[in-house]
């Protein structure tokens, strides 16, 4: 079964001059988006991925932090050191936080390849590029949990969908550029 058949075909995707805080009030309400925000250029080609984590990493530095885990810092002082980095930092592009190293996979790829490489990784989601470098979907974890489920309901379907684009159909494209 290839990816294209079964990934996500509308994964959360900004410009590269996009404010971090626009992705702030996003994960703080994902309702079905993905926790991965993929940045792109004009032309829909993938530059790199921001997630929860490198949200936090520019809100909630080590120092305060461990300061916080070892008793030096008390809870009020990281409130208002958090607090102060988010008013000096919220309109970052997004540019200047996102991850360049997540690995990617092509549309024609086999769905278990893109599997292991979730599981060599340690991570959630793979973007999904064309030939061109363009985003064109995502392969998740779900989407493989949704494969199983859906296997095990009607085993048949794949046997009769071998050769469509699309296994699942979406609830639509969530493009945001900025």
């Amino acid at each position: 079964m290839r990816i294209e058949q079964i990934m996500r075909h509308d994964p959360t995707r900004v410009g590269p001059d996009e404010p971090v805080s626009r992705l702030i009030e996003w994960y703080a309400n994902p309702g079905s988006r993905s926790r991965y925000t993929y940045v792109v250029d004009a032309d829909g080609k993938l530059l790199g991925v921001v997630t929860m984590m490198e949200i936090l990493a520019l809100f909630m530095e080590p120092e305060t932090i461990c300061g916080h885990e070892r008793g030096d810092i008390t809870e009020d002082a990281a409130l208002t050191r958090i607090s102060c980095a988010l008013m000096d930092r919220k309109d970052t592009p997004v540019s200047r936080i996102m991850r360049l190293d997540l690995p990617t996979v092509a549309p024609g790829g086999l769905f278990l390849d893109a599997r292991l490489l979730l599981r060599e990784r340690r991570i959630t989601a793979l973007p999904v590029v064309d030939a061109n470098g363009v985003l064109v979907g995502e392969m998740t974890r779900r989407v493989l949990v949704k494969l199983l489920d859906t296997l095990m309901r009607d085993p048949e379907l794949f046997t009769l969908k071998k050769d469509c684009k699309r296994l699942f159909e979406s609830a639509g494209s969530e493009f945001f550029v900025g």
